[in-house]
């Protein structure tokens, strides 16, 4: 008995869950893209025009799984990679590695050993509906809220929030992917969440599907607080992740606006997804830096005060572990895994829109400056308590249930 798992990517939650099966001798395989060695990375470095492809390869190294089983796709995600690069439509290369992997896992599945198929939505359904005619289990991993659910939060940011919409809108998610999210579901044996917030997603829709919430975990060794202290002045606040609408930006910006702190900076850290012009009129002490290297992340957490994490619907949200794991308090969406690891030792929770409850809480930072030292302690050790070995351990455990 074995479990196939795959991603088309591979991302630290993908890499952690087949790790677990590998640890527990129940890897079959695990299809993903691409998952390059080193010595191929530091050879793509070698021409200019691939040092960025290579600088995302990088990130996808995971050195335990590197005498695990795998089935990978590196032609076609190279290629795949270069289109993103490019600026091609990233739905659509997205599309394709998708369809890549559930092809995969769909002829893969069919090894006599395999009992049970591990994936992730919008790519599970074809080797989803080959486990079901061969009597075997589906494992469906959802890291992010239940679709209808984000249907809903869409529908009043677009609303509320048209003019930081770029012309062309949201990405439209036409019939047929949803018609998919939900056959994945219905297909599902067992669902994989990483919070509360997406549990209940899904249970306000499927009530009697059978739930097992993993949450994530963190690098300690790698996310750590800063070497020497830092200077006082300026208080400084930070974001990390997709600056975008669902990332609860625009609203943000407008608490900053309202706060009108002296002597405080925001950071604004990745990829700008939002209208073009309103980057270029940004608040007073705010300023936007592109998407960095994990390394280049730290410097920044170890150079911040606090981390604000405004989202209005995020599955989990690693980043709030990796700055509580620097030290960094934090004020946190309660549609993330917020409610869940921060105490009132070492930050906030705030309700998605909450306006005034936000300009509040960034206030009190400016104003309880001397409150940071034991924060800052505060949540490294909440961090510090989840653990990817945790993870493993129940992805392990409610699999076993099905192989």
């Amino acid at each position: 008995m074995s479990i196939l798992i795959g991603h088309p990517t591979g991302n630290p939650n993908s890499y952690n869950a087949a790790l677990a099966y590998f640890e527990a001798g129940l890897l079959e395989c695990f299809c993903v893209g691409w998952m390059p060695a080193r010595r191929t990375v530091d050879a793509l470095k070698r021409f200019p025009l691939l040092r960025s492809a290579a600088g995302r390869l990088e990130r996808r190294q995971f050195p335990p799984l590197a005498h695990a089983p795998k089935c990978q796709g590196r032609i076609g995600e190279f290629f795949r990679l270069l289109r993103r690069l490019a600026g091609m439509d990233g739905l659509h290369v997205a599309d394709d590695g998708n369809r890549w992997l559930m092809r995969t896992m769909t002829r893969e599945c069919q090894r006599p050993a395999v009992t049970a198929v591990h994936a992730y939505e919008d790519c599970s359904l074809w080797q989803f509906t080959e486990a079901k005619r061969l009597g075997k289990a589906c494992v469906y991993d959802l890291p992010t809220c239940y679709y209808p659910e984000w249907e809903r939060v869409q529908a009043e940011l677009q609303q509320k929030y048209s003019d930081w919409i770029e012309p062309e809108g949201f990405p439209a998610v036409h019939d047929r992917r949803l018609q998919q999210k939900r056959e994945e579901m219905m297909l599902a044996d067992l669902v994989v969440v990483a919070s509360g917030y997406v549990e209940a997603t899904i249970r306000e829709h499927c009530p009697d599907k059978e739930i097992v919430r993993a949450p994530y975990g963190v690098d300690v060794e790698f996310w750590t607080p800063p070497p020497a202290a830092k200077s006082s002045q300026p208080l400084r606040f930070i974001y990390a992740g997709q600056v975008s609408l669902r990332k609860g930006i625009p609203w943000l910006l407008d608490a900053w606006t309202k706060a009108d702190l002296r002597d405080a900076e925001l950071e604004l850290v990745g990829s700008w997804a939002l209208a073009e012009g309103k980057r270029s009129s940004l608040p007073p002490g705010v300023r936007w830096i592109p998407p960095c290297s994990p390394q280049a992340l730290r410097d920044r957490y170890w150079q911040s005060d606090v981390l604000v994490f405004p989202s209005f619907s995020d599955g989990f949200g690693l980043v709030l572990l990796e700055a509580m794991a620097c030290g960094l308090p934090v004020i946190a969406s309660e549609r993330s895994i917020g409610p869940e690891i921060v105490t009132s030792g070492c930050g906030f929770l705030t309700r998605p829109g909450d306006l005034d409850r936000l300009v509040e809480l960034l206030r009190w930072f400016n104003n309880h400056r001397d409150d940071l030292p034991a924060m800052r302690r505060e949540a490294r050790s909440q961090a510090a308590r989840c653990t990817w070995d945790n993870y493993r351990s129940l992805v392990a455990r409610a699999a076993l249930k099905f192989v």
